[in-house]
C-alpha cells in the first residue's frame, strides 16, 4: 500500500469555555479520536480535515516562537503528564488533589483553558466553567463560588493578566480573588503595580511560564513565594529542564513537547533531534537556596503580549496585504505598532499613508471599509485606532473605539 492512512480531524468551534464543548471534547477523546479545538471567530485558517497521526490527541493554534501562529498536535498521554506534574507540584505544598475544585475562565482554544478539564479528570476533581459573563458581573461572581466551595477544601483557577486586572478594580472582585488557594497567571506580563497590589491584599497569585508547545506550564511560582515577593516565574517543573542558549533564549527539554502539524502528512517535531526546544522567549536563570528559578525577560521577535494573547505584526500584515489589493486601497504603505494599555498590556495602531492626490472622501470611504473588514477579527488583533499621515507633515487621525 503506498498511500499513508489517514485519520479524521474532528473540529469543534468553541467561543469561550462552554459545557457542551468541554463534553464534546471529553466524548471524542473517550473514542480516540484526533480534534482540532478552534476559536469559532478565526476565519483565516486553514483547516485540515485528516492526517496521518492517530488518535486520541488534540491540535490546538499556538502562539508559536518565530513570528507567526503554528498548529500545534499532543498526544493524549502529553496533556495527562502535564496534569500529573502540576498535581505533583501541588500535593509537595499540602493540597488534597481530590478536595480541590477548579475554576476555570478560559477559553478552550487555549491550552490554559484545555488543561482544566484533564487536571480534574487526571486530579479525580470537580471542575466548574466560569463564562466571561459572569467573571464581569464580580457581586454573582463572589456568591456563585462561595455557594460552589461548599466542602471542597482547595479553590484552584487560572487568570490571564488582564481579568486580574478587571478584578482587582472591585471591592468584589478582590474578595473573590481571595478565596483561593491558588491562581496560576502567565506570568509574562503582570505589571509590578498588579504584583505589589496582590501581595498586598495577600492574593495567592502562582505566576507561571508555558506555551502550548510543552501542554501548560513548565515553571510556576509557589503562592507563599509570591507573597514573599520573589519576582520570577518560579522552580523548574520536574518532568522538564531549561536552559538558556547563546542569544539569551529559553530552550526547554521535556517529554510533553508536542510535534508542528506542517501539512496532513507531515509534523515536525519542535525539539532537536537532542530533545531541545528553542523558544521565542528570552529569559534568564537564577538560583536561591538551590532551587532554580527562571525569570521571563520577553519575546525575541517583533510579536507582543495583547491581554493574554500574542499579537503577531506580521499576520496582520498579509491579511490587510491582500484586502487593500483586493478593494483597491490607494494606499502606498502602512505600519502597524503598539500602543501601551493599562489593561491590555499593548493594543494596535496602524499608521496608513495614502497615495499622492488621494482626496478625502476616498480616504474617509476606504477608512470604513477597512475598520469594518477589522471588525471580524480576533478581538487583541482589532486596531484601536486607524491614523491617517497625508503627507510627510499632516497628520489625520481616526479614532474607531469599539
Amino acid at each position: 500500500m503506498g498511500s499513508i492512512m489517514k485519520n479524521k480531524i474532528h473540529t469543534i468551534e468553541v467561543e469561550n469555555n462552554e459545557t457542551q464543548s468541554v463534553e464534546k471534547i471529553i466524548e471524542r477523546i473517550r473514542e480516540n479520536k484526533i480534534i482540532y479545538v478552534k476559536n469559532k471567530f478565526y476565519e483565516y485558517e486553514d483547516v485540515l480535515d485528516s492526517i496521518s497521526e492517530h488518535g486520541p490527541a488534540i491540535i490546538l493554534n499556538s502562539s508559536g516562537s518565530s513570528g507567526k501562529p503554528r498548529q500545534c498536535f499532543h498526544h493524549l498521554k502529553n496533556l495527562k503528564l502535564s496534569a500529573v506534574t502540576s498535581g505533583q507540584w501541588l500535593i509537595e505544598q499540602g493540597f488534597e488533589l481530590q478536595n480541590c475544585l477548579i475554576l476555570n475562565t478560559l477559553p478552550l482554544n487555549h491550552i490554559s483553558g484545555l488543561m482544566p478539564i484533564f487536571r480534574s479528570q487526571t486530579w479525580g476533581c470537580d471542575c466548574i466553567n466560569i463564562s466571561p459573563n459572569l467573571i464581569k458581573k464580580t457581586r454573582e461572581l463572589l456568591i456563585f463560588t462561595i455557594k460552589s466551595k461548599k466542602n471542597k477544601k482547595h479553590l484552584i483557577t487560572s487568570l490571564v493578566p488582564t481579568q486580574l486586572q478587571r478584578l482587582l478594580a472591585q471591592k468584589d472582585g478582590i474578595s473573590w480573588l481571595k478565596i483561593f488557594d491558588l491562581i496560576w497567571v502567565g506570568g509574562a506580563s503582570i505589571s509590578r503595580e498588579t504584583a505589589e497590589k496582590c501581595i498586598e491584599e495577600k492574593i495567592k497569585l502562582a505566576p507561571c511560564y508555558g506555551s502550548t508547545e510543552t501542554a501548560a506550564m513548565v515553571t510556576s511560582l509557589k503562592p507563599k513565594e509570591f507573597l514573599m515577593g520573589f519576582k520570577n516565574v518560579g522552580e523548574i517543573l520536574p518532568d522538564t529542564k531549561i536552559r538558556i542558549n547563546a542569544q539569551g533564549l529559553i530552550e526547554i527539554n521535556s517529554a510533553r513537547i508536542g510535534v508542528e502539524i506542517i501539512d496532513s502528512a507531515k509534523t515536525k517535531n519542535f525539539k532537536n533531534k537532542n530533545g531541545w526546544w528553542c523558544t521565542g522567549d528570552l529569559g534568564e536563570i537564577n538560583q536561591i537556596d538551590n532551587s532554580l528559578y527562571l525569570n521571563f525577560l520577553g519575546r525575541s521577535d517583533n510579536a507582543f503580549n495583547s491581554g493574554g494573547e500574542i499579537v503577531f505584526p506580521k499576520v496582520i500584515e498579509s491579511r490587510l496585504n491582500d484586502f487593500i489589493m483586493r478593494e483597491n486601497i490607494p494606499i502606498n504603505k502602512f505600519n502597524i505598532s503598539k500602543v501601551s494599555d493599562k489593561l491590555w498590556e499593548n493594543k494596535i495602531k496602524i499608521i496608513v499613508e495614502y497615495k499622492e492626490h488621494t482626496n478625502n472622501k476616498n480616504i474617509e470611504y476606504s477608512l470604513n471599509l477597512l475598520k469594518k473588514f477589522s471588525q471580524s477579527w480576533p478581538k487583541h488583533e482589532k486596531p484601536e485606532e486607524w491614523i491617517v499621515k497625508k503627507n510627510s507633515t499632516e497628520k489625520i487621525n481616526y479614532k474607531f473605539k469599539k
